[in-house]
């Protein structure tokens, strides 16, 4: 038997393992990952789907046998067999990942790549980027059935959006050549990887602006959630309509409007049994804090409160019903 077929015979054995290993580390920092964004949801902080790939066979025998590389068990050695990604939109949000990741206990972590010290290095060079490390179990784990050995390596890649768009299209050429890269095609690569590093830039700097300028918009959604949440009984799951609702109502809200929804619930308290019955029927309005603001509107005055309704009258009716008000 050759040694391909000794490599790969191994490799169809253990298959099942490698990917194992990678669904259970995508998981895990996934779940690592939910307080330390909320209340923004791994779903929507992270770009791609999170699926770990396989290597591909005849790849792998490229790699351990055909590539110059002096391995010394290249089955062993060869560390990236399984791989995940997690793919986030600014630079900024790679620590994100890379702090999920390295808190997980039971875990080996190897840093591979890490841009940032790479740019320090040769801050004159414009290169591939992104965060690689490589993952091991302590000890023997288990996913779904499967044992998983201690020692079982799996390549975990952390890149922005733009990044990962890079290494797609450099992929099959500049770093892992299926052809021999051209000079002007190194130029041209080096020069994407400067005007994306120039873009990450000013995404950082537009993400800080919208940062700035929501921040009281988020403290009052903040502390309306807090009353909403102590006199309801139940936690909001502000939506877009939590957005459009706080605009609508925004010279209110600056008024001591907290302070007065405050009052106005304590005084009131059959506002959060009515709160909740909404909430049961399903209907979304009455899930954002900021509608204990429209409520106190509404009592402050009825005309003045439905003229800045931002949606639909028969969508305000039940909430005008509630104070025994009507659109009539």
């Amino acid at each position: 038997m050759s040694k391909e077929e000794q490599l790969l015979d191994r490799w169809y054995a253990e298959k099942t393992a490698y990917l194992a290993w990678g669904k259970l580390i995508s998981e895990q920092v996934q779940m690592r990952l939910a307080p330390l964004i909320a209340p923004q949801i791994p779903q929507h902080f992270l770009r791609t789907l999170v699926a770990p790939r396989l290597k591909d066979d005849q790849k792998l025998i490229e790699k351990a046998f055909f590539r110059n590389k002096a391995y010394t068990n290249p089955y062993d050695d060869i560390t990236d067999k399984v791989g995940t990604r997690f793919v986030v939109l600014l630079g900024s949000d790679i620590r994100q990942v890379e702090t999920a990741l390295t808190s997980i206990e039971g875990w080996t972590f190897s840093k591979d790549r890490d841009y940032e010290e790479e740019q320090k290095k040769n801050p004159s060079v414009f290169d591939y980027s992104a965060v690689h490390f490589v993952v091991k179990p302590d000890t023997e784990a288990e996913f779904e059935g499967v044992q998983i050995p201690a020692g079982t390596p799996c390549e975990v890649q952390i890149k922005t959006l733009l990044q990962h768009a890079y290494s797609e299209l450099t992929h099959d050429t500049i770093y892992k050549p299926q052809i021999q890269a051209t000079p002007v095609m190194q130029r041209n690569a080096a020069k994407a990887m400067a005007l994306l590093e120039a873009t990450n830039d000013y995404f950082e700097k537009v993400a800080d602006d919208v940062s700035s300028a929501l921040s009281s918009v988020r403290k009052m959604t903040a502390d309306l959630a807090n009353i909403y949440r102590e006199a309801v009984g139940i936690d909001p799951k502000p939506t877009v309509l939590e957005g459009m609702l706080l605009e609508a109502y925004d010279e209110l809200a600056a008024r001591d409007g907290v302070d007065q929804v405050r009052l106005l619930m304590a005084e009131n308290k059959y506002i959060a049994e009515r709160i909740r019955d909404h909430v049961v029927q399903r209907n979304p309005i009455f899930s954002q804090p900021s509608v204990l603001l429209v409520y106190l509107a509404v009592r402050k005055s009825v005309r003045g409160a439905v003229g800045k309704w931002p949606l639909t009258p028969s969508e305000m009716e039940p909430l005008l019903n509630d104070l025994g008000e009507s659109n009539n």
